[in-house]
Parts: structure tokens; C-alpha cells; sequence
């Protein structure tokens, strides 16, 4: 139906047009904005999130809770990974040099040592130096990957055991290298 310009209304504005269009129904409103103290504590929170996330990716840190739990519902665990994951524990519980040996030696009839910093670095306080020169190739490899620990005292200290306690003057050597590569990482 044609406007009938005779009519006693104004004219609406194009303001007053858009204004209309705002307000229809289907439009949703904007999100009401958080308080500021609320905000701050998501912000918070999200930060600390991030940060488990990025250690856990990293080798370091643990899960946090439900991402342990969405990985354990994917990997269904065989008894084979069940084994290795003992053996692990095994290295990482050894507090002596020969239980450190026994348990490493366990190890290494079936699998590699894997590229963590926290078994490498158990694997070094070894007395077989055949142990603990694979060990610290893994390390060099690493190292080489610009992937760095990120506790790195417990490492250097173990190092430094290395150097000043094994006979092989190549040995020695090597970790007196992994030692300056390994204080570029602090």
C-alpha cells in the first residue's frame, strides 16, 4: 500500500528506521559484561590452565584432570604399555646407583630409553657407563631440537656426577658439552 503523504505523522529518520531494526525480536541482545573481580579470576584460571597444558605437552608436567581422563578413554592401555609404564616407575624410584642399573637393565631388554628429561637424567646416576653414555647421546639430541628442561638444576647436578665420578675421559667430556648447553636453557 502506497505511503499517503497526506498522513500527519513525520517523517521517520533513518535513525529512528535502524534504532527499530535493533530492537526486533530476533536480534539478540549484547552479553552482559562480567565484573571486574570476576573477570580477573577467568582471566586467572585460563592463565593457569594454559600454562598445565603447555608443561604437560612439553614433558614436564602432568595432565590436568579431564584431559587425563579424555586420553586414557582414547588409549585403550595393553599390557605390553602397562609393562613399560612399571618399568618407567621402576627408573624414576631407584634412589641407588645399582638399583638404578637393575632397573634401567630391566628396561632396555625391551625398549629405548625414551626422550624424557626426568629418566635421562635418573639414568645417569648409573654406575654402567654404557647406560649413561646413551643416556647423554639422547640428551645431545635433544638439545640439538632446542628442547630444553625445564628444571634444569637436578639435571646439571647429575652432569656434573658424571663428570667428576666416571672413568671414561670421553665421558667427562660429553657432559662438561651438555653442561654449557644445558645452562643456554636457563
Amino acid at each position: 500500500m502506497p505511503r499517503d503523504y497526506n498522513d500527519d505523522r513525520p517523517k521517520r529518520s533513518w535513525r529512528e528506521i535502524d534504532k527499530n531494526k535493533d530492537s526486533s525480536a530476533h536480534r539478540k541482545p549484547d552479553k552482559a559484561t562480567m565484573p571486574a573481580h570476576k573477570k580477573a579470576r577467568a582471566e586467572s584460571a585460563s592463565k593457569t590452565y594454559k600454562s598445565q597444558l603447555d608443561a604437560f605437552f612439553e614433558g614436564d608436567g602432568k595432565a590436568p584432570k579431564h584431559v587425563k581422563e579424555k586420553l586414557s578413554s582414547l588409549q585403550p592401555k595393553s599390557e605390553d604399555s602397562k609393562k613399560r609404564l612399571k618399568a618407567l616407575q621402576n627408573i624414576r624410584d631407584a634412589n641407588t646407583s645399582s638399583a638404578a642399573d637393575k632397573a634401567v637393565r630391566a628396561y632396555l631388554k625391551k625398549w629405548e630409553l625414551p626422550p624424557d628429561f626426568e629418566i635421562l637424567a635418573q639414568v645417569l646416576t648409573c654406575s654402567d657407563e654404557e647406560y649413561v653414555g646413551g643416556a647423554m647421546e639422547i640428551l645431545r639430541e635433544m638439545f640439538a631440537e632446542r628442547r630444553g628442561p625445564k628444571r634444569t638444576q637436578v639435571l646439571e647436578q647429575r652432569l656434573r656426577r658424571v663428570k667428576t665420578l666416571c672413568d671414561d675421559p670421553d665421558l667427562q667430556e660429553q657432559a662438561e658439552e651438555l653442561i654449557k648447553t644445558l645452562r643456554l636453557f636457563s
